[in-house]
């Protein structure tokens, strides 16, 4: 979908199809040439003002300077408008265009129709669910799919923070594409989206702003790194490692984020049981995540951040498979920083690899903060369902930094304990660290943080299990099903605070 700021006077009377925003016991002001159609709609007693209701209104005989139809969308009570409800308003304006079949439309919004809301932030908002509402994967077909309607919008602001609006508006683009971009990416099959086409939507970044590197299996033998190497043995797929760095001048602080790329999981050996195997497409959604946020970086994210920091991102990218080579239940890998690692289920296999790139990434880079995301575990679904990611680390103003980004995003973390007990947990008799705890301990997201946390040091860092949010949550005007994007805007929020 195309957004563009119309900041001009230009009459409406071309327009098939004005939207603006209704709250309760009050008329929306969009200006002198728009009063009486407004009066006329408030009139006749039909404009729905309860969130997300929407009502249309044609242009009366005679008219002039009125658009062809005039939309409404319900805020609700405007005390209790925030940035998801403003979002979700936005999403459901861009489907009452496309119900109406109208190619582009307008979207009128005025100062009080945000409340509380800063102007920057409701621009973003707006953005965001217009672009994110309007998103359908589009399959592979026989047939091309048909061009939709509704794909193209103008919004018109009117308020004293007009240039804040627009700003956030502009920002809303950027983390919108890019989060429409991590979901393309995650709702493809896994034969077409492996580690090479994971490798090659990295490629695509390499410019001005974003340095791509790839490592190949030859380059992580040569860094031993047994952990990430091991799950890719029983897969014709080769493993990849795919470095972004986005290297400001004058930055002086260096992070990482880390994303889990399973391009398919089947278990291993520790095959999974057949049921919804086939969402196992989704288990490289962290992968997504960091994808996404370099995508936002390149295309201007971090303009107006007050912040000059490097942002390095890693993609540990395999295929899980269980071939003749594949590893076993009980065999003992070597990760790249000598640690031992006894795997005890084939299945675990994500921790492998990010244990390799988390190694990697602290010798290289030897970064102030790691953040990793990951499609981890079922547990965390168990523990927190699917409309909020778990987080866990070993640095508490870290963590408060992430959780902060995610409530700007609306996208919630929720913090579990990581404790030297749970640490324990995955102690291994036969090596240092085996990849799962005893099932009689129960814990099994809070056991993988703790099994990550050997391999950062004494590096801040923080881990989030998007097994839940990646895909599967409810739908919400701007996320229908499928791959839901998640974490990117999250991390575009934190980079952006990042000093």
């Amino acid at each position: 979908m195309k957004i563009r700021i119309d900041s001009s006077t230009v009459s409406l009377s071309r327009s098939e199809l004005a939207v603006a925003f209704a709250a309760p016991r009050a008329r929306p002001d969009l200006g002198p040439a728009l009063t009486e159609f407004v009066e006329r709609a408030f009139a006749t007693g039909d404009v729905a003002t309860d969130a997300r209701k929407t009502s249309v209104f044609h242009r009366g005989v005679g008219a002039k300077g009125e658009p062809k139809r005039l939309g409404f969308v319900g805020l609700g009570d405007r005390k209790s408008i925030d940035t998801e409800s403003i979002r979700r308003a936005a999403a459901v304006a861009q489907s009452l265009a496309e119900s109406a079949g109208v190619a582009s439309f307008d979207l009128l919004v005025d100062a009080a129709d945000h409340g509380a809301v800063d102007a920057f932030a409701a621009g973003m908002a707006v953005a965001e669910g217009m672009i994110l509402g309007a998103y359908r994967y589009e399959p592979p077909r026989k047939e091309k799919p048909k061009a939709r309607k509704g794909q193209s919008a103008a919004i018109r602001y009117s308020g004293k923070a007009k240039a804040e609006f627009e700003r956030g508006v502009k920002l809303g683009v950027i983390a919108a594409e890019a989060t429409v971009h991590a979901r393309d990416v995650e709702n493809m099959p896994g034969n077409l989206a492996n580690p090479t086409y994971l490798a090659k939507q990295a490629q695509r970044l390499n410019g001005a702003k974003v340095k791509v590197k790839v490592l190949e299996k030859k380059d992580m033998e040569r860094l031993k790194m047994g952990a990430l190497l091991g799950v890719a043995r029983g897969s014709v797929e080769a493993p990849k490692l795919v470095l972004l760095d986005y290297h400001p001048a004058g930055a002086k602080r260096t992070v990482c984020v880390v994303g889990k790329g399973l391009t398919f999981d089947s278990g291993g050996i520790s095959i999974k049981p057949s049921g919804k195997m086939d969402e196992m497409r989704y288990d490289m959604c962290g992968a997504g995540a960091v994808l996404g946020l370099f995508q936002a970086l390149a295309k201007g994210g971090m303009a107006g951040a007050k912040g000059k920091v490097r942002i390095v991102g890693l993609i540990a990218a395999a295929e899980n498979m269980p071939d003749a080579a594949a590893q076993k239940p009980g065999d003992v890998v070597r990760a790249m920083d000598g640690t031992t690692i006894e795997v005890l289920n084939t299945d675990a296999e994500g921790r492998l690899v990010l244990a390799d790139a988390l190694a990697y990434a602290v010798k290289t880079y030897a970064p102030d903060q790691i953040v990793d995301l990951a499609t981890l575990t079922g547990a965390v679904i168990v523990a927190l369902g699917h409309e909020a990611a778990g987080i866990m680390g070993n640095d508490e103003g870290h963590i408060r930094s992430l959780i902060d980004a995610g409530a700007a995003a609306d996208e919630p973390l929720w913090q579990l304990p990581l404790w030297d007990a749970h640490k324990e947990q995955v102690k291994s008799k036969f090596a240092d660290l085996a990849n799962i705890n005893g099932g009689h301990h129960g814990n099994g997201t809070i056991a993988g943080a703790a099994f990550l946390s050997f391999f950062v040091g004494d590096t801040k860092w923080a881990h989030i299990d998007i097994a839940g949010t990646a895909w599967g949550g409810r739908a919400r005007d701007y996320y229908k099903s499928g791959a839901a994007g998640t974490a990117v805007r999250t991390l575009l929020h934190w980079c952006r605070g990042l000093r």
